[in-house]
């Protein structure tokens, strides 16, 4: 446990700080204001929970238990396994479902008109016939889809592992004597706050940046019971990675296909995503107690990496 709120305390402090430099140094604002440098800020952010852990394991080696190094290690096996599908196709159905739910609540609304995000009159004459066959509803779900899970396998899953490997390798391994839940929570506590630079400048709630970096904090300990239970179930930190990567690529949709509420209803950070997160936790719980029978929610860390193969 020491490992994990030390690791936790340098990944934050380091940080916030290199993101200190970035908004007061290098004069980065709000993603709207240079788009270009906000990524270039955001994608490296990712990268830094790698960077801090593989210097916290090299600076404390000495001290690092051999079951904790040995988890770590373990953790990185590259052993494709039918999970590693699960936690690619998943995040589709949250989001699709996500939609759906913010569809139902007050002052929002499927929207059918995709005309708005390409004004016919920036369009040549002959093109516009094909511009209204694009601009469609089930058109820019089909090509988001199939876009978002092929950068969510590759690219963004690349970016993501940065995040993951800190979150789902490294504290997964220093939490190996807690139990899922609470490490699920822990891990997921860490990530929403290690975000908060992000949020203030208007990252997922550019309408209410403050009351976003409560939001995300529930959203990362949501997040991390399902992402934490498929690197468990497949003893790999891979499918976590791919996950996230896969999330962030199709979370737009959200978007595009609804009209109407705010940044803290719509979409998988809002109260919509909640909704539909906290029922696919409740029915993988279902599945892993009732169907595989692993009981993963009611063992400890240690007690699923050390049970064989799955």
């Amino acid at each position: 446990m020491k490992t994990a709120i030390k690791y936790s305390i340098i990944v934050c402090v380091v940080s916030w700080v290199y993101a200190a430099i970035m908004i007061f140094g290098v004069g980065i604002k709000n993603p709207a204001d240079n788009p270009m440098m906000y990524t270039i800020f955001a994608s490296s952010y990712m990268l830094l929970p790698l960077i801090c852990a593989v210097g916290t394991r090299l600076a404390t080696s000495r001290n690092m238990g051999t079951q904790q190094a040995t988890s770590v290690r373990q953790l990185l096996r590259f052993k494709i396994k039918p999970s590693w599908l699960v936690a690619w196709i998943l995040p589709v159905v949250i989001v699709l479902l996500t939609i759906f739910v913010n569809s139902l609540l007050p002052n929002c609304e499927f929207n059918t008109d995709m005309s708005a995000l390409i004004p016919a009159d920036q369009v040549p004459e002959e093109q516009r016939e094909m511009l209204n066959m694009m601009m469609t509803p089930a058109f820019m779900i089909v090509t988001t889809i199939i876009s978002g899970l092929f950068a969510g396998a590759t690219i963004n899953a690349l970016f993501a592992f940065g995040e993951e490997y800190g979150w789902r390798n490294y504290l997964v391994a220093a939490l190996k004597e807690k139990r899922f839940v609470f490490a699920a929570i822990f891990i997921g506590i860490v990530w929403g706050i290690w975000h908060f630079p992000l949020i203030l400048l208007g990252h997922n709630y550019p309408q209410h940046s403050v009351a976003g970096v409560f939001m995300m904090v529930i959203f990362c300990v949501l997040l991390s019971f399902i992402e934490t239970y498929f690197v468990l179930k497949a003893k790999s930190v891979y499918p976590a990675a791919i996950f996230h990567g896969t999330i962030n690529a199709v979370a737009g949709l959200n978007v595009i296909l609804i009209k109407g509420g705010n940044d803290l209803i719509n979409g998988a950070a809002g109260l919509s995503g909640f909704i539909v997160m906290a029922i696919t936790i409740f029915v993988i719980y279902l599945f892993d107690k009732y169907v595989c029978k692993d009981n993963i929610f009611t063992k400890t860390i240690g007690e699923v990496l050390d049970n064989g193969e799955r």
